[in-house]
């Protein structure tokens, strides 16, 4: 059925024809974009017109990473994003206990001690007040640490003998050698793997919650890092393949592969024949890898050692042989290449196997990614643009991590982070994600953080490295045109145009136009998936 939208505010993220006011929409596709008066013109009997009323609409967002089982699993979990204190997390998790008694683990995600008045992390000690006879397990924000009570970590066989540190990771010691209950990197997988497995309805369930909740803040694709285990892949899979047959799954999803052995990705490429989806639907994407942690958790890899704590330089979760080795036979399949890099050195790897792997076995258009991109400077800003790197950054992560940036690298180091702007200037594609649930899945935030670069409180008042600051245009196209270009989907999505899928928003506000400190307040009132209205 064909469907005209017109009276309409439309930013359409084309260079050719930036602005218009209506659109047609015909066999999931936009069949023509222009003036109401032009759009009319193809009004027929069985038309239906949809008068938008001026209100503001954007071609739907996409974002370029999260985690979206994640987000639908964290919905089950303790929400500690906005916990002041360790005492706060304790109370919240006792009260969370109190309303879901029949659970055999507590878990919960989301707290952060820069925001604890005195900036230590939780231990068991604090977790045991919450429960002494059941597991109690509580990843920080970043997701790259994990604190756990005593009773998980005698479960994990950590309360008796000497520790063995794991390769990637860290056991957390007090001056007895006792764990204190913190775990770094892949020591977290000593206590999660304990965790009961989820079954195949586990698995549709968080992805239905996810998708919902994405849809009702404007995203229409998303690029999801939910593949991660050989073993659970084929269950995932099904699990998606019966939610997008049963008309459940509302927005599309690209799904990027967390695997780090060759073999690994042998087996994936066998297991992904048995799983195919209509077209535009569920794709797959890039082979993701590993390199370093989180800034917040000083776990991020750094050619220096950390300005407040001089004994370490962060966190290796792979060689450099381990990642060319990987990403070879990656690229063998034909697979686009990507990787999580937050530390300079972490980032300087990666484009070193790159270079090599391009170099060795040239291909059209690799376009391989950086995902988060963080610490940066001259010569890798440089390098990126030579290898046609796309750096799939998160603006959302600054109003949280402004606060201690400069403490964790000293200035000069501070001052080559985050640096959108300079990104574009010189050439480097920039898609935008949240990579939630460490950060809200709401992209309308992450724009409001590209434009301002200020936290919730709107400090500082001229924004954080405001030379780096976006314009509310620069930012919209992150998260639409960028991130279609980073899946290699700009022929079919990320802008208003004909011929391209008709995945679009509607607003309550003109976030172009609008004070900048505004947008973060601005909703999104309806979404449309191929001119389906979703949400």
């Amino acid at each position: 059925m064909q469907k005209l939208f017109i009276n309409g505010n439309v930013y359409t993220v084309d260079k050719n024809k930036p602005r218009a006011e209506a659109f047609v929409v015909e066999n999931n596709r936009f069949l023509a974009v222009g003036s109401t008066e032009e759009i009319l013109k193809y009004k027929t009997k069985s038309t239906e017109v949809i008068d938008l009323q001026g209100v503001t609409v954007l071609p739907g967002l996409n974002d370029s990473h999260i985690h979206l089982m994640g987000v639908g699993r964290s919905l089950e979990q303790v929400n500690l994003a906005s916990t002041t204190s360790r005492e706060e997390l304790v109370k919240k998790c006792i009260e969370f206990i109190n309303n879901n008694q029949d659970l055999d683990w507590i878990l919960g995600r989301g707290w952060n001690q820069a925001y604890f008045a005195d900036r230590k992390m939780p231990s068991r000690h604090d977790l045991d007040k919450v429960c002494s006879y059941k597991p109690v397990y509580l990843r920080r924000a970043c997701g790259h640490i994990s604190v756990a009570n005593t009773c998980a970590l005698e479960m994990a066989g950590l309360m008796k003998g000497k520790i063995q540190q794991p390769n990637g990771g860290h056991i957390d010691l007090d001056e007895n050698g006792v764990p204190t209950g913190i775990l770094r990197e892949n020591a977290c997988g000593i206590v999660a793997h304990l965790i009961p497995k989820a079954g195949k309805e586990d698995y549709k369930r968080c992805i239905i919650k996810g998708a919902n909740l994405a849809a009702s803040l404007g995203l229409t694709s998303v690029q999801s890092n939910d593949l991660s285990s050989i073993h659970a892949m084929d269950t995932i899979l099904q699990a998606y393949q019966e939610v997008q047959a049963e008309g459940s799954l509302p927005i599309r999803v690209n799904h990027q592969v967390l695997l780090g052995k060759p073999a690994e990705i042998d087996s994936y490429m066998e297991i992904k024949k048995n799983y195919n989806f209509p077209e535009h639907t569920v794709t797959y994407g890039p082979l993701k890898l590993m390199t370093d942690g989180s800034l917040g958790g000083r776990t991020a890899l750094m050619h220096a050692p950390y300005s407040d704590d001089y004994t370490t330089s962060g966190m290796s979760t792979m060689s450099q042989e381990e990642i060319n080795e990987t990403f070879k036979r990656a690229h063998s399949y034909g697979l686009q290449l990507a990787a999580h890099a937050i530390g300079d050195l972490a980032i300087q790897k990666l484009l070193n196997a790159y270079k090599i792997i391009l170099t060795e076995s040239p291909v059209e258009d690799a376009r391989p990614r950086i995902i988060h991109a963080q610490i940066t400077n001259p010569h890798i800003l440089e390098q990126m643009k030579q290898l046609a790197v796309v750096c799939d950054i998160q603006p959302i992560f600054v109003p949280t991590d402004m606060h201690f940036v400069e403490q964790r690298l000293g200035k000069a180091r501070a001052s080559q982070t985050y640096p959108w702007k300079t990104m574009r200037e010189m050439g480097i594609v920039t898609a935008g994600g949240s990579d939630s649930p460490v950060e809200p899945c709401n992209p309308i935030l992450g724009i409001a953080a590209a434009v301002t670069r200020q936290d919730i409180n709107n400090m500082p008042e001229n924004g954080w490295r405001p030379e780096e600051k976006l314009t509310p245009l620069e930012a919209i196209e992150l998260f639409t045109k960028g991130s279609a270009y980073a899946e290699k989907a700009e022929k079919h999505k990320g802008e208003i145009k004909k011929g391209l899928l008709a995945d679009f928003i509607t607003l309550n506000k003109d976030i172009v136009t609008i004070n900048s400190q505004d947008i973060k307040n601005t909703k999104v009132t309806a979404t449309y998936v191929g001119g389906k209205q979703v949400y």
